[in-house]
């Protein structure tokens, strides 16, 4: 949505920015507190009302607009481009109708007012608007005006009530004061304030009546919202318009109910017949049968649509109740209309009305029966619901009626089958089956019903309701006790007649009866218990049957309630959470087996890139080994040329004897064998190992020896080489060592191996590479062991 700037270039009055909720303090000034209302006279025609910090900064207050509404201030603003605007603030206590607000976008017609801009400050709601110099039509209806302007001003109106309600809004307080005169040169008219709108999502609903009762229509006496309220208002504002005559003029409030509760208002005073004809249509009582937005563009258009007969009116001024548009002196005629239309003769006396209860009251005075006044002062003077108070008013008025509650007979053979729309959402009695439920148990309305005639069993099947409901609420606390029963069980398991928001004083809190048809089927077994008792029997049947194998918490539950209607119910409340677990038992299981495969899958694709492995790491085993013959050719050259013979006979070399011994070749031809032997084992390792043979190679443990020799070796050199003590670090003692010990150690050990050197290195040419191929074994055995403690990390 485009935001309203009245400093830019492109403000415009369609367009229009929402402020959640914007609040800034104001700097200290003495006087009222930022956004307050001061009616203290403020001196030099000062506004009296102050615009918020966050609406200062950027518009001048003007004035105050001369009409104000009750539950806004309205300031004429101007910004710093010179501007006009209307600045409503919500008085504290009255907030706007946020989906209201969120449907001002959509209202599109040039005969709404447009709302540039709306938020909350300083804890007020507000709106900016456009501002109407020509001010409001109360200005213009001091006297009949034209019926071609009369004409134009209810095309426009129309409008744009067709945009407000194509948007969802209906305005409730339509009224001269609240259309705002755009021009006068032609007549152009815009509908304004919305501060009583409504968003509709049905098309009636209930809520608050209107304030302004000369314009409102009959059904908002009710609380009745509709579009068709908003047209009733537009007939009689155009009926103003055509006779110069405000409506009700000079009547009071009561009489003004009073004439909208019981006759039409009439359009015969209205001279112009085609003017006549659309004020009749608007003004039609039923809202059903009342002209709307087709009739009225078929009338604009000079069609004739046809009018619903008024219903014949009843005399103000004659005796009797008025009610639903008659006048009863009979008390037992009065008790049958209140039960015919009773959610309406709820509303209408006890819905907040202190009119009508006043003239219900008193009516009731003049009745010739003293027990009035324990009914008066009694229950419709107590803050029982409107229902239960109609109740007793028709039990007083007729007691030979049949029972009847909210309209709906109430005798014993009609209580049974409450449970089952309680339990049924989809039904459209639902909702009404649960409040009456809940009204008879909470307000005891059974012992109130029983005082109908023929109605007396209705004290019995009380007595015994609240019995089984004693009963269950012990049963159900002492199951929800049990470690047997899982949470799930429980939760289904409620207190009889609990809601949601009652509070335990001591314990978890009770799942809730919501709806009620625990309640309601306790209820049933008071009023039919035979039948009942076959139904909960079934249930509790089938719902044993339900789950495909046994659930030992059900069989214990089903097996303990014998013929027990209480705990057949239990057995019967409990059965599905049995099926679901079932249920669940087998997601998990088959999430457990899913995860399973892709574990499998996962450890297989590892193994199948491992073994693809073999041949570079069978490659590596040859290269890796490829040292060994070149140090044992090494060793049997040197062998054969220091200690093997050629004729038998001994020899000096060097300063040393050298006696005959294995030739060269033969030495030579072993080595080649000792490293096929260690070169085999290697290659064997690595097709076993894959790629896991790389990172534990033959060499891996030379590394870690060098590594730890070099350690020793450089301690060694820094404790001997005086560079240590002067520099601290490693000195050059490591070449001393490296080079002098080896040789010392080989000179030592020549003299003594001489004789028989050739048969050492035979023998160690057949032990090393026999002790490479166990060791080779060994390794292999230990990676198979860990590769088996890693295939069970990943399947597990």
């Amino acid at each position: 949505m485009a935001d309203f700037d009245p400093h830019g270039e492109d403000a415009s009055p369609r367009q229009t920015r929402r402020d959640p909720a914007v609040t800034r303090r104001d700097p200290f000034v003495p006087g009222p507190r930022p956004g307050e209302t001061r009616r203290d006279g403020a001196a030099g025609g000062a506004p009296l009302v102050r615009l918020p910090a966050v609406l200062a900064e950027r518009f001048e207050t003007v004035a105050e607009l001369p009409v104000q509404g009750a539950e806004s201030d309205l300031l004429l603003v101007r910004d710093a481009r010179g501007g006009q605007f209307v600045v409503k603030l919500f008085r504290r206590g009255f907030e706007a109708d946020r989906d209201v607000w969120a449907k001002l976008p959509d209202l599109d017609s040039p005969h709404v007012v447009k709302v540039l801009e709306t938020g909350r400050a300083e804890g007020r709601d507000y709106e900016i608007t456009e501002y109407a110099p020509g001010g409001n039509l109360r200005a213009l209806a001091d006297g009949p005006l034209p019926p071609d302007v009369v004409a134009e001003a209810a095309a426009q109106l129309a409008d744009g009530l067709v945009a407000l309600h194509r948007a969802g809004i209906v305005h409730r307080d339509l009224k001269p004061e609240n259309v705002l005169v755009t021009g006068t040169d032609p007549l152009r008219v815009a509908i304004a304030d919305f501060g009583l709108s409504r968003v509709i999502e049905q098309s009636v609903v209930f809520a608050s009546s209107s304030r302004t009762l000369a314009y409102a229509a009959p059904e908002s006496l009710s609380g009745q919202v509709s579009p068709a309220r908003d047209w009733w208002s537009l007939g009689m504002i155009l009926r103003e318009l055509a006779t110069g005559r405000p409506p009700f003029a000079g009547l009071s409030e009561t009489a003004v109910i009073d004439h909208l509760a019981t006759r039409p208002v009439s359009a015969d005073d209205v001279a112009d017949p085609r003017l006549r004809l659309l004020c009749r249509g608007l003004l039609t009582r039923d809202p059903r049968k009342r002209w709307g937005a087709e009739q009225v563009a078929q009338w604009l258009e000079g069609g004739s649509p046809p009018v619903a007969e008024a219903a014949e009116a009843v005399d103000v001024r004659g005796p009797g109740l008025p009610f639903a548009g008659r006048r009863f002196t009979d008390r037992a005629e009065l008790a049958r209309a209140l039960v015919e239309k009773w959610d309406e003769a709820a509303r209408f006396f006890f819905g907040g009305g202190q009119e009508a209860f006043r003239v219900l009251r008193e009516w009731l005075a003049g009745l010739p029966d003293d027990s009035r006044i324990e009914l008066i002062d009694g229950p419709l003077s107590s803050k029982l619901p409107p229902d239960v108070k109609l109740l007793h008013l028709v039990r007083w008025l007729d007691p030979s009626l049949p029972p009847h509650y909210r309209g709906r007979r109430v005798a014993a053979g009609d209580l049974a089958g409450l449970a089952a729309l309680a339990d049924d959402a989809a039904h459209p009695d639902h909702r009404t089956a649960c409040l009456l439920g809940r009204d008879l148990w909470e307000h005891r309305l059974l012992d109130v019903l029983a005082g109908f005639d023929g109605a007396h069993d209705l004290a019995r099947v009380d007595e015994q309701w609240r019995a089984h409901v004693t009963a269950w609420n012990e049963l159900v606390r002492w199951l929800r006790s049990q470690d047997a029963l899982p949470a799930g069980a429980k939760a289904r398991l409620p207190d009889a007649g609990s809601t949601s928001s009652d509070v335990r004083v001591a314990g978890p809190p009770a799942p809730a009866d919501d709806p009620p048809v625990v309640l309601l089927t306790l209820l049933a077994l008071a009023a039919d218990p035979g039948r009942t008792r076959r139904l909960v029997s079934d249930a509790a049947a089938r719902a044993r049957a339900g789950p495909q194998e046994k659930v030992p918490w059900l069989e214990w539950l089903a097996e303990g309630a014998g013929d027990d209607p209480l705990r057949l119910l239990a057995v019967a409340r409990t059965g599905p959470e049995a099926v679901l677990e079932l249920e669940a038992r087998e997601r998990e299981l088959r999430a457990a087996e899913q995860r399973a495969q892709a574990l499998r899958a996962r450890w297989a694709e590892r193994e199948r890139q491992r073994l693809a492995g073999r041949g570079a790491a069978a490659a590596r085993a040859v290269a890796w080994s490829l040292p060994l013959l070149l140090l044992w050719l090494f060793g049997s050259w040197v062998v054969g040329a220091l200690f093997g013979g050629g004729d038998g006979g001994t020899q000096a070399v060097g300063g040393f004897q050298r006696s005959s011994g294995v030739p060269f070749g033969a030495l030579a031809a072993l080595s080649v064998v000792a490293w096929a032997v260690q070169c085999g084992s290697e290659v064997l390792l690595a097709r076993a190992q894959g790629r896991d043979y790389l990172p534990y190679g033959p060499w891996s443990w030379l590394s870690r020896v060098l590594g730890a020799s070099g350690r020793g070796l450089s301690k060694a050199s820094q404790t001997m080489s005086g560079a240590v003590r002067r520099t601290g670090g490693r000195g050059c003692g490591v070449l001393l060592l490296a080079g002098t010990v080896p040789l010392l150690l080989i000179l030592m050990l020549m003299a003594v191996v001489t004789s028989v050197a050739s048969l050492l290195w035979t023998l160690l040419l057949v032990a090393g590479p026999a002790a490479h191929a166990v060791a080779a074994g060994v390794r292999l055995h230990r990676w198979r062991q860990r590769h088996a403690e890693e295939e069970r990390r990943a399947l597990a």
